[in-house]
């Protein structure tokens, strides 16, 4: 039986494996996350979860070598006055209420990138899925009300698309919403079968 490993922390992600029957092992592989000059937000994500995976594999080198170790890393990008911003996680009221103001009546793209990674083989492989949201032009105390009460400090762009959060859309651009909650769970699918033969469905159903 394969093994998956999630290189997180996060609640989010761990709970869409749950929602669809697959339980795993969680370790937060604690890197910097600050982007490079002029980094992409394409390519600071796929980097993201490459390291996410690669360092869980150097912490638990001899123990994790068989198993498939999933990492995965969430940007978004929203166009400001001073051009194009990366968003991260707000970690406060006043950081979360600052990012929403910006993205009312904008589309984000937010970029969800996942690294599979076995030791054993030497395996990685990235990809990323793209989910373009259109925010509402929501009050400035509507905005300040949602974040109090939800508290998605945690969050890139400051929301819960799974609870409150998807009121301040006007509407949701992909082919999974899975991946705006921090994991695309089809492309995951994907790129088990394909490069690791692994039946998703299969292992769920188990």
């Amino acid at each position: 039986m394969t093994n998956l490993v999630l290189a997180s922390s996060s609640q989010y992600r761990k709970m869409l494996l749950a929602n669809i029957g697959i339980q795993v092992d969680t370790c937060s592989p604690e890197i910097d996350e600050s982007p490079l000059p002029n980094e992409t937000a394409t390519a600071l994500s796929l980097r993201l979860a490459q390291q996410k995976a690669e360092k869980v594999a150097q912490q638990h080198s001899g123990t994790f070598d068989e198993h498939i170790i999933i990492g995965s890393d969430q940007v978004a990008l929203v166009e400001s006055p001073s051009g194009p911003r990366l968003l991260g996680k707000p970690l406060s009221i006043e950081n979360a209420v600052d990012q929403l103001l910006l993205c009312r009546g904008k589309t984000v793209i937010f970029h969800t990138a996942i690294c599979l990674h076995r030791a054993a083989t030497n395996t990685t492989v990235t990809e990323v899925e793209k989910t373009k949201v259109v925010f509402r032009h929501n009050t400035e105390d509507a905005l300040r009300a949602y974040v109090e009460k939800e508290r998605p400090l945690d969050c890139a762009g400051s929301f819960k698309s799974e609870g409150m959060g998807v009121l301040l859309f006007e509407r949701i651009e992909s082919r999974d919403p899975n991946s705006l909650i921090g994991l695309p769970v089809m492309l995951l699918n994907d790129l088990l079968a394909t490069h690791f033969d692994v039946d998703l469905l299969a292992m769920a159903a188990r």
